[in-house]
């Protein structure tokens, strides 16, 4: 990656696991619920939902493959809960070299986050009839859940210098070397 940023590799295997799962594993078992709610709505409604994350995670598994990213054949601590993407790179890319540019990069890295914001806003018609204050609790469930993982398990993650999230949090925290891995 000539003249890029390279993964921190003192930062793999990537040793937060406990705070990953404990903050991951509800927003995906919020998704979850939300897709079952929608499917009980209109079918399509619940496909067009996991449609979405499986986008993220195709989209994403670009640049995990783009960033030479060492966890994609290990334990991952992917936003959103968007594990397969590493599994996904593998698959799709293997170990052969993968034609890098950072165009595709960004749009990848874009269309990924587009996915992501359908997973927070398409849903909310269908919750806010339900009921107003769960479709506002469920915007500021991701909110709040992207500033915890920015602040904690980004700090601690061997690509944080390349990833989009990454590069965020190091503005946020000040800089690019954190002291809390």
């Amino acid at each position: 990656m000539s003249g890029e940023v390279t993964p921190d590799m003192s930062c793999v295997p990537y040793r937060r696991k406990g705070a990953y799962l404990v903050l991951t594993v509800p927003l995906v078992l919020l998704l979850i619920s939300v897709a079952v709610y929608l499917g009980t709505v209109r079918f399509i409604l619940a496909v067009v939902f996991v449609a979405l994350y499986v986008g993220m995670c195709y989209f994403q598994a670009y640049c995990c493959a783009y960033q030479e990213c060492p966890y994609v054949d290990g334990f991952c601590p992917a936003i959103v809960g968007i594990v397969p993407a590493g599994r996904l790179a593998r698959w799709l890319y293997g170990r052969r070299r993968v034609v890098k540019s950072k165009a595709a990069f960004e749009t990848q890295a874009a269309l990924a986050f587009g996915c992501w914001m359908g997973l927070v806003f398409f849903p909310l018609w269908w919750i806010a009839r339900r009921s107003v204050f769960l479709a506002v609790g469920y915007v500021v469930l991701h909110a709040v859940y992207y500033v915890i993982f920015g602040l904690t398990i980004c700090p601690a993650c061997a690509i944080r210098g390349t990833c989009p999230g990454g590069k965020l949090q190091s503005i946020v925290l000040g800089g690019p070397e954190q002291r809390s891995r």
